[in-house]
């Protein structure tokens, strides 16, 4: 009996992930206060399966369920959520979709932000953080799980990196992982709006591996390795290009060796400085005061004279006009502090 009551009063809780990376790793400190509060609840995620390696590597996460695309996929989300026995769900993206699978299966607390024409199916919504110390992207999903600022001003995504994957990486791709390291990811998952252009990636590798003496690591998803290898062969000797052939845990261990890595807006960024790599951001019209690195000694490396926005088209010739405003040498200078 008294068994039976304990399993009741554990709170199981269901998280309905973002599906890109740089969102899901700038939602964590909400979740790790979640578990900090409630160290006995059971967090379950319902996210895309290209993320489950992510949150293997997060320690407030108990158990995952995938969502496969398509509309199978979303039947089967809502058969698995609803076997999970979950009583809460806080929902992070804010897409219609993402509120309608907890709606379908019953479950009996739903939280996201309001908007999008779907605001009969929670329970209870949100409005984004309006003060302006809380306008990065994180605070989002913190006040969606109901956590309170005090608590989360301090708190930074964390990751585990699994020991096996740490102590083989280097070996695996033949890297000498006691020497001198910098990364480099020319790539960002929404596009050219977001990418500095190769040659100055170039030039900048060039630069720092040439004055630091150290190997640079190029770094990019497996549609990226065209991009990836005219960045590394122009780096020359000092360059490895490793697009497309590390997985997620590699990455992040790879990421993790670094002494700095020098990036665009992107996924690989937030990934960078959550395993504790300081880096060199580079943004044009996408504002860092909202989808910056999170953490202390970053540099953010902004176009000068523009107008930031959150909502950027993936082609927007403004935005790469503005990111080519951004010279190699400013950044690379920033690396060497950095390092």
């Amino acid at each position: 009996m008294y068994f039976a009551y304990m399993l009741q009063m554990i709170d199981n809780i269901l998280i309905c992930g973002t599906n890109w990376l740089g969102d899901s790793i700038m939602s964590m400190p909400a979740i790790q206060l979640l578990k900090q509060r409630q160290p006995s609840s059971k967090i379950t995620m319902l996210v895309k399966p290209k993320l489950a390696a992510l949150w293997k590597m997060h320690q407030a996460v108990d158990e995952m369920i995938p969502l496969e695309d398509g509309f199978a996929g979303a039947l089967r989300g809502v058969s698995d959520v609803k076997k999970a026995g979950v009583s809460r769900a806080f929902i992070f993206p804010n897409s219609f979709r993402s509120a309608l699978l907890p709606f379908l299966a019953g479950v009996r607390e739903r939280v996201g932000m309001r908007g999008h024409q779907r605001s009969w199916m929670l329970t209870r919504t949100v409005a984004p953080p309006s003060t302006p110390d809380r306008n990065h992207q994180s605070w989002e999903y913190i006040e969606i799980a109901g956590e309170s600022a005090e608590r989360g001003a301090s708190e930074l995504p964390r990751l585990v990196i699994p020991w096996e994957v740490r102590t083989e990486v280097g070996k695996k791709f033949g890297i000498d992982t006691a020497g001198e390291l910098i990364g480099l990811i020319p790539g960002a998952a929404r596009g050219p709006s977001k990418r500095w252009p190769p040659e100055r990636f170039v030039e900048v590798g060039y630069k720092v591996s040439e004055r630091a003496k150290c190997h640079t690591l190029v770094f990019g998803s497996d549609s990226e390795r065209e991009l990836c290898a005219e960045v590394a062969n122009g780096i020359g000797r000092w360059a490895h290009n490793l697009a497309g052939n590390t997985t997620l845990s590699e990455l992040a261990a790879l990421l993790g060796l670094c002494r700095v890595v020098i990036c665009n807006d992107s996924g690989g960024m937030h990934l960078a400085s959550a395993v504790g790599t300081k880096v060199v951001a580079i943004f044009g019209l996408t504002d860092p005061a909202t989808t910056g690195p999170m953490g202390k000694g970053h540099r953010v490396i902004c176009a000068e004279g523009v107008s930031k926005s959150r909502d950027i088209a993936r082609t927007s010739s403004d935005a790469a006009g503005a990111l080519r405003t951004i010279g190699a040498a400013r950044v690379a200078q920033a690396a060497l502090d950095v390092m």
